[in-house]
């Protein structure tokens, strides 16, 4: 039995150090503590996240989102209009929404102070409030990713047992298209989970009927992570109804299970897997002539130039990472740029681009190339 309980919260709106390279945010909002789709895989179960342990039944509704969310825009003195993630650690559309309307509350403030919005969901109840994304979307920008990780119901109900059908799940993307193609919308092919979800024949189908239903993009990871307790409900759920692949998930992870003990491994499948999963994806996006990525939001303030030359780096170092080549520098490069507090035109033109961190020599004459085409267009 699912139980709502109405709680005071501090805060509603959380800044990342760093921009999330994969959905572009800046800062992430939940409004909703807990998630009832209980995912089998879902990450939010993690110690890192401080949820209650029964996070999947008992949902916390946070109060007076809307209005929390308006002060700490209208008194912001450093914050600027970004990228804002709802859902994260729950998902903004599960069925405490269509209640209790946290979503469109804090989608309402956003628009009123030109926030840009990302989503990442499971469910149908996204179509309700095309009205205002799209409005969102023509002010600044919106992008929609709806997580499928299977086109299989069976197995669907075992990895997402109280999420709707990926039919229903895929009909979303095909109807946010048709209604409002300004809206990015695609499908979070994540996690692609092992054993599961990561045979060719489940990639292609998830791929072609990803392009088929007019998507933008689609965005996949092929390494599922399992840590502390979300490995553990992950691991006690298998064995209870997938028993064979037990020992096939311990040797993928180097890892040991036993109920009494938990999950002891590796927080990722070894990189010959991850590289094998993400080359297949690769092609089938290639086949397909479907974008993996999505295209970012860029302001036009002082930071337009630093997002599309971050954008350019970021999007190369998500590649070699994908194909197991070296991309930490670059990826670096590109997430000090997008915290520049003055417009890298300025920089490069005092000759001080190596003062960035993570911009060596190889670095700097790219981004100068950037700089001097972006300057000819």
């Amino acid at each position: 039995m699912i139980k709502y309980i109405p709680k005071e919260f501090k805060t509603i709106l959380n800044k990342y150090r760093f921009i999330d390279s994969w959905f572009w945010c800046r800062y992430s909002i939940n409004p909703y503590n807990g998630c009832e789709f209980a995912c089998a895989y879902c990450d939010s179960r993690s110690h890192k996240y401080h949820l209650q342990p029964e996070f999947d039944h008992l949902i916390y509704v946070k109060n007076n989102v809307g209005a929390m969310l308006d002060d700490r825009l209208r008194r912001a003195r450093t914050l600027l209009p970004d990228v804002a993630a709802i859902g994260g650690t729950c998902d903004a559309y599960q069925p405490a929404e269509e209640s209790y309307a946290n979503t469109r509350q804090c989608l309402e403030v956003l628009l009123r102070y030109h926030y840009p919005v990302i989503i990442s969901t499971k469910s149908t109840l996204t179509l309700r409030d095309l009205d205002i994304l799209s409005r969102i979307a023509e002010d600044s920008w919106c992008a929609i990713g709806v997580t499928i990780t299977t086109l299989d119901r069976k197995l669907a109900g075992f990895l997402e047992p109280r999420a709707p059908s990926p039919e229903k799940r895929l009909n979303v993307v095909k109807e946010i298209k048709e209604a409002c193609p300004e809206i990015q919308a695609g499908v979070n092919f994540i996690p692609i989970v092992p054993f599961l979800g990561d045979d060719e024949r489940n990639m292609e189908e998830v791929v072609a009927d990803t392009k088929m239903a007019g998507a933008d993009f689609i965005l996949f990871g092929g390494g599922m992570t399992l840590r502390d307790n979300q490995a553990s409900w992950f691991m006690r759920r298998l064995s209870e109804e997938l028993p064979h692949l037990v020992e096939e998930y311990e040797e993928l992870y180097q890892a040991k299970y036993t109920l009494a003990e938990g999950y002891r491994g590796r927080y990722e499948p070894g990189k010959s897997y991850l590289k094998r999963i993400h080359r297949k994806m690769l092609e089938l996006c290639k086949k397909y002539q479907l974008a993996f990525r999505i295209k970012r939001y860029i302001p036009e303030d002082f930071r337009k130039q630093n997002y599309l030359v971050a954008q350019k780096l970021l999007d190369e170092s998500y590649l070699c990472q994908m194909l197991g080549r070296p991309w930490t520098k670059t990826f670096w490069a590109g997430q000090n740029i997008n915290n520049l507090g003055e417009s890298i035109e300025d920089i490069a033109r005092r000759g001080e681009l190596r003062t960035i961190r993570n911009i060596d020599a190889s670095i700097e004459a790219y981004v100068l190339n950037l700089l001097g085409n972006e300057g000819e267009q």
